[in-house]
């Protein structure tokens, strides 16, 4: 039993090491990183299993960290009528909109659910200040989560104002590969704006377009 035991928690040593390094290498492609600050951050970031179902950040709730996501996906959410405000999936760092909401005290502006077992590293916000202020090249980490920020929320208004429903449901899975076996249909109903019922009839009104087509030529 005890060999079991070592075995075990000696292969997830080795697996947390993989997941760091993992992300480590991700921020060094953003802001390039000396072996010693690759320590120091290692030294202040976590890693963090949650459930599907799990809320991980709450609307109106301050939040502490920057979730990067290693394994999972996830929802971006309001509670009126629980509306689908976007995903994030693998590789993808989530925040409930709080980072930068300086007026409300950093509170979320959205919920976040696990919509998969999901498995995250946790990056204190205070991190990021010290990278920032710390590191030779950390400002160039606090300009790219601006610049990222700013355009997800362009692109979102973009999408809603000027996309079909259809163009960004294919979008979803250019963006989430297999995210249609991933995610409920209600769920990505609610993301596009509409119904499961009426996204099921546009799906097969597209599908029938398409065999048409092909048949014309």
């Amino acid at each position: 039993m005890l060999i079991f035991f070592y075995f075990y928690e000696k292969s997830k040593m080795i697996e947390s090491s993989l997941i760091y390094n993992k992300f480590l290498d991700y921020i060094d492609k953003i802001t390039p990183l000396t072996s010693d600050e690759r320590d120091i951050f290692l030294r202040k970031i976590m890693i963090k299993e949650y459930k599907k179902g799990e809320i991980i950040i709450q609307e109106g709730v301050k939040s502490n960290y920057i979730y990067f996501i290693h394994k999972g996906i996830v929802r971006n959410f309001i509670h009126q009528n629980n509306k689908t405000i976007n995903f994030r999936s693998e590789g993808m760092t989530v925040t409930g909109y709080s980072t930068y909401n300086y007026d409300q005290g950093f509170k979320s502006k959205m919920n976040v659910e696990c919509l998969e077992d999901c498995t995250f590293i946790m990056i204190p916000v205070d991190t990021i200040h010290y990278v920032v202020e710390n590191f030779k090249y950390g400002d160039r980490l606090g300009r790219f989560l601006a610049e990222k920020h700013v355009l997800e929320l362009v692109d979102l208004i973009i999408d809603i104002d000027c996309r079909s429903i259809m163009e960004r449901y294919h979008d979803l899975s250019i963006k989430y590969p297999n995210i249609h076996q991933r995610v409920s249909q209600h769920f990505i109903a609610s993301c596009l704006g509409t119904t499961p019922v009426h996204l099921s009839r546009l799906k097969t009104k597209h599908n029938t377009n398409k065999m048409i087509a092909t048949v014309e030529k």
